[in-house]
């Protein structure tokens, strides 16, 4: 029989997730996840919920200091492994090893895990928890192809993301990787359309703040680009634009990527921000 506490936090958890994509409601949603294992500390669900959170941390390293992140991963990792040995099939989990492999670099890992995820039952895969659907899996998959030097399936990818969950507090984090990939592509317009409409939703997402920035010096817009600079100082001043060069360089060894982003950090240094 369920555990009506577990169940109760498993709700609570959802919740602060369908909010704006930051630190605080990932923190939240992670003490509930915790609670619930507390109570059942192999239960599938918790344990996937648990390792998603962790997975928005490794993202988004900003967030946290180093060790704090990688700890995260550590204890994602360690998570959502144990939820895939109680629950082969479960998707959600299956995705979600997927995006902490593509956070980590481990690219080719993680497209194999988002196209398994693809192919698993998707009742298993809403089963996970409310409001996190197959739409995921999509989008994190075109997301981490921009990673594999075929940044040209990854807007394709958010499309059929949004035509099958086009919930706004999705589209902060999704319009982001289609812009990303359209600013790899060259095609800077579209990026920047994109990049404006994830900073709509949320003014602090710093990868969009980054590659919007790039973006704009890209065209010439130095002013904006500036001001652009100003506000990640100010949301993010213990990370430095060094530190995201480092965290986008190491995200893959494809050669093709490699070669559409580095042009970015050289449009970033112009600003003569070496820090």
């Amino acid at each position: 029989m369920a555990d009506p506490g577990v169940d109760e936090a498993l709700s609570r958890a959802a919740i602060p997730l369908r909010r704006e994509y930051r630190a605080e409601p990932t923190a939240e949603a992670q003490r509930w996840f915790l609670a619930a294992l507390a109570s059942d500390p192999r239960n599938p669900r918790a344990l996937s919920g648990l390792a998603f959170t962790c997975q928005n941390l490794v993202s988004n390293p900003c967030w946290a200091d180093a060790r704090s992140v990688a700890a995260a991963f550590d204890l994602g990792s360690e998570a959502v492994a144990i939820a895939l040995e109680l629950e082969p099939g479960n998707a959600f989990a299956t995705w979600t090893q997927g995006m902490l492999s593509s956070a980590a670099g481990d690219v080719e890992q993680a497209a194999a895990a988002f196209r398994q995820a693809l192919t698993l039952d998707p009742m298993a895969h809403a089963r996970a928890w409310d409001g996190y659907n197959m739409a995921h899996a999509h989008a994190w998959d075109g997301y981490n192809m921009a990673f594999l030097g075929h940044a040209e399936e990854t807007l394709p990818a958010i499309e059929r993301a949004i035509r099958l969950d086009p919930s706004e507090s999705r589209l902060c984090v999704w319009s982001f990787f289609g812009g990303f990939a359209e600013l790899l592509l060259g095609r800077t317009e579209a990026a920047i359309a994109l990049l404006n409409r994830s900073l709509q939703h949320n003014p602090t997402y710093a990868a969009a703040q980054f590659f919007l920035m790039a973006a704009l010096l890209a065209t010439g817009r130095r002013g904006a680009a500036d001001q652009m600079l100003g506000s990640l100082r100010q949301h993010y001043p213990g990370y430095t634009l060094k530190a995201f060069e480092r965290l986008w360089l190491s995200r893959s060894a494809s050669p093709v990527y490699r070669a559409q982003v580095y042009p970015l950090f050289e449009n970033i240094w112009t600003l003569g921000a070496a820090s």
